[in-house]
């Protein structure tokens, strides 16, 4: 599967519907005449126990599974960057790895006992898993991670494939291994033919509790172990699932007779073309699903707030769903003619794929999902939308590939059949992710994507009921398909739904992997904002001063900064604020998405040109990422405000992450990371906080926005106490205005700039930080968010009075002017309060 991006991220974050799941069908052509060995009296049956054990294990398997892909993904993500590109390597690596282990498995469930094969193979998978997080750390050597970067994207892409390919190899090989070896010792009952109804049935069952067991490690890595246990240490709990699993599997191989067990094949033999067509359909549907994964994941994005949990609940449910389809398809399979159900399973997604887009728009209206008045409440909404939008058509679907299994078999062991169309299916599903996130969605648009794979399955299934001799039953579906399709092109595009507020126009839209990337502008007062996925979040034009302040105050704060870095770009105020400063030389942005930085080109005349300046390099990489592969040094590194909830950005608040910040920094340099405390609680505050202190000697705190709706504070980290003369910032401040383009009355004199002076963070609880092992910033935020328990309002006047009013003032010293008088903490911490919150 793919959280995170696969995950993510693309992270991106795709389900790997070809895991480790086995799979059963029967067809029209399983109809002819079988010859088959006597079956003896004991040892023929596999004992109820057993059998009941072996499911057992195999859902303790997709449980693991899953817990190993996510854990990975984002260790994985540390070192390539958190980028659509970085996950889709990893992704593409670990199918890759998957696939030859389902085909080795077909090549040797037939040479080795059955359980034994799958006990190795999982004692394989738990000893690399414990040298995944190892091996990694290893790479995380500046010298490994510049060769894993390239100005040359074709060559950093293929040296990231071909490193993590190898890192996974021996544990992906064996995680494929397993299902074609439980597969065939599932199908020893009377013959080893999948063909025959009851083995179909039993390796469906298996493959139906290998998915739920794959859904429940997804609940609970992203609920409970990535936070509470570890991101490396879940991996090593999984480990030891899979040594439990290989244990109980040997034992069992052990116990069971085996004499009599091995039986001859039946006799049927299916055509070239027949074989060949369910293979077909078993690459389709791993194409297909995989794919639409990635547009539900990208489509519900519009709407959601875009946490972990929320992309959790998308996976959970898709997962949910396949394995819900397997065991429909263990009941069905033997019940009905097998060609007319498999076009019936496909014909009838295709519909359903179509008309989820309609039930998506008509609950949502494309509007931020904000339902219930907790988290709890919210999280049980968006399962419940996400349930009543996906769960139908991937149901459907993911009944094709038991299906398929139990159609291709007859003259084939069921261990080769099972391998062989899993293998197909897997690399069908990493080409149906990555087209998805780098073709569908930047070329063709997110509704066309829906409706172009709804059409593909909507095929395959006609043609099958046409050949079960239903062409009244394929001719309603090509009609209702078509009008549906029409329905859900129209729908989505129509004005009221580009969600612009009130007064603004569209100006233009990027379809980027990343999502949509708008940028839109109010008709009376001109002002500009750049938005994703129909949420503002890059900031805006039009008399913003607090955008070109966070470039100010850190600057200022610094006697010379003549190199400064600025991690994410977005309009391109803040980095753009940094030219009029006659003191810098040479400035670098980082901006994750290519079409934010065509989005910043775009308001060239509010950010100085920022984007082709003279001064300035723009870099399109993960700011983290960038920061461990550079060996240049910086002034001032200016860290931009990033949401603490979505998924993957906590990585930009932990402790590993200021390290490398603070080894990046020049003698005397500055590290200046903005947080709205608007979007986290005093718990995750004081979180940030302490872990930047642990780092930084010195960190002080400053206002960028005295506004108790959406306060903006900065934490400056440096290695000795900053000192600022009146005179020298009274010099830069009067060149500064007659050099940039706009006033800030906050930064118009000396007194006012020593106002936004809050006091000294030191370290607090040290045991209890953010770090890329434990991100509690990203999980725990998405909690006082819909807890309303942010940052802001009374909470913020709380807090002000219980603690920023308390910290000491020390660590900023201030040399006024001869003669003038010195403002103390409390005549500043007053003025604070009064300009916060009137009083």
């Amino acid at each position: 599967m793919t959280p995170g991006e696969l995950g993510g991220r693309t992270e991106s974050k795709a389900v790997n519907i070809a895991s480790d799941e086995p799979n059963a069908a029967e067809s029209a052509e399983s109809r002819a005449s079988r010859v088959e060995s006597p079956k003896p009296d004991r040892s023929s049956a596999l004992s109820t126990t057993r059998s009941a054990l072996c499911y057992f294990i195999f859902f303790l398997s997709g449980a693991a599974a899953l817990v190993y892909e996510i854990s990975w993904s984002r260790q994985i993500g540390l070192l390539f960057g958190h980028t659509v590109h970085a996950a889709a390597v990893v992704l593409a690596s670990y199918f890759a790895g998957m696939a030859v282990g389902h085909v080795i498995g077909a090549r040797w469930s037939s040479r080795v006992s059955p359980l034994l094969g799958y006990g190795i193979a999982e004692f394989v998978v738990a000893g690399w898993a414990c040298l995944i997080p190892l091996l990694l750390s290893l790479s995380e050597a500046p010298e490994i991670a510049s060769w894993l970067s390239s100005s040359s994207f074709a060559w950093q892409t293929a040296v990231r494939v071909v490193f993590a390919f190898l890192l996974l190899l021996p544990a992906t090989t064996a995680l494929g291994a397993t299902l074609p070896m439980m597969a065939e010792f599932l199908t020893l009952q009377s013959s080893r033919d999948i063909a025959d109804s009851t083995n179909a049935a039993r390796v469906s069952l298996a493959y139906a509790l290998n998915t739920a067991g794959a859904l429940v490690g997804v609940l609970s890595a992203t609920f409970f172990m990535l936070v509470l246990v570890g991101v490396r240490t879940s991996s090593y709990v999984a480990a030891g699932v899979s040594a439990a699993c290989a244990i109980a599997g040997s034992r069992v191989e052990s116990q069971e007779s085996r004499a009599g067990r091995y039986l001859s094949s039946s006799s049927r033999l299916l055509s070239l073309d027949s074989r060949l067509f369910w293979l077909f359909l078993a690459a389709l549907s791993g194409f297909g699903t995989l794919a639409l994964e990635v547009l539900y994941t990208r489509m519900f994005s519009l709407v959601f707030h875009n946490s972990t949990y929320t992309f959790g609940a998308v996976v959970a449910v898709f997962l949910g769903s396949l394995a819900l389809g397997a065991a429909l398809a263990a009941r069905l399979q033997s019940r009905y003619r097998l060609v007319g159900l498999a076009g019936w399973a496909s014909g009838s997604g295709a519909l359903a794929t179509a008309f989820s887009v309609l039930v998506f728009v008509g609950l949502t209206d494309l509007d931020y999902y904000s339902y219930g008045e907790s988290f709890s409440q919210y999280l049980t909404g968006a399962f419940v939308l996400v349930v009543l939008v996906v769960a139908p058509p991937i149901t459907l679907l993911g009944m094709l590939l038991p299906f398929a299994w139990k159609a291709a078999g007859g003259a084939d062991r069921a261990g080769q059949v099972v391998g062989w169309l899993t293998a197909a299916n897997t690399i069908a599903a990493a080409a149906g992710a990555l087209a998805a996130s780098f073709l569908l969605l930047p070329w063709i648009g997110l509704w066309q994507s829906f409706v172009l794979l709804g059409a593909s399955f909507l095929v395959v299934g006609l043609a099958l009921l046409l050949r079960s001799g239903r062409p009244v039953w394929a001719c309603v579906g090509a009609v209702v398909f078509g009008a549906l399709a029409l329905v859900a092109l129209r729908s989505p595009i129509e004005p009221n739904h580009n969600r612009t507020q009130p007064g603004e126009q569209l100006v233009r839209r990027w379809s980027s992997p990343y999502g949509w990337i708008d940028v839109v502008r109010h008709e009376k007062t001109g002002a500009f904002r750049v938005r994703q996925n129909l949420h503002y979040r890059f900031g805006r034009t039009g008399g913003n001063a607090r955008e070109y302040r966070q470039t100010h105050i850190p600057l200022l704060l610094h006697e010379q900064p003549r190199d400064v870095l600025f991690m994410g770009l977005g309009t391109g105020l803040t980095a753009g604020g940094a030219i009029p400063h006659r003191e810098v030389e040479n400035i670098v942005a980082v901006e994750l998405i290519p079409e934010v930085v065509e989005a910043a080109r775009l308001l060239a005349e509010h950010n100085y040109g920022v984007v082709d300046h003279e001064k300035v390099e723009i870099r399109v990489d993960d700011a983290r990422h960038y920061l461990l592969a550079t060996d240049r040094r910086f002034d001032v590194i200016v860290s931009d405000l990033f949401v603490p909830w979505e998924s993957e950005s906590g990585y930009l608040y932990t402790v590993e992450h200021y390290r490398v910040a603070r080894q990046r920094l020049k003698p005397g340099g500055l590290f200046c990371q903005w947080l709205p405390l608007y979007q986290v609680g005093a718990r995750e505050f004081e979180l940030i906080a302490d872990s930047f202190a642990s780092v930084f000697p010195v960190t002080t705190i400053w206002w960028g926005e005295m506004d108790a709706a959406r306060p903006v504070i900065a934490l400056v980290g440096s290695d000795a106490p900053i000192e600022i003369v009146a005179g020298r910032l009274a010099a830069r401040l009067a060149t500064l205005r007659r050099t940039a383009r706009s006033s800030d009355e906050n930064l118009h004199t000396v007194e006012r700039f020593w106002s936004n002076y809050q006091g000294d963070w030191t370290p607090g609880n040290s045991s209890r930080l953010n770090t890329d092992e434990h991100p509690r910033v990203e999980f725990l935020t998405p909690v006082s968010n819909r807890d309303q328990k942010l940052l802001n309002g009374t909470r913020l006047l709380e807090y002000f009075d219980a603690v920023l009013a308390q910290l000491p003032s020390q660590a900023a010293r201030f040399r006024p002017a001869a003669g003038a008088t010195r403002q103390t903490s409390q005549q500043r911490r007053a003025r604070q309060r009064l300009v916060l919150f009137g009083k």
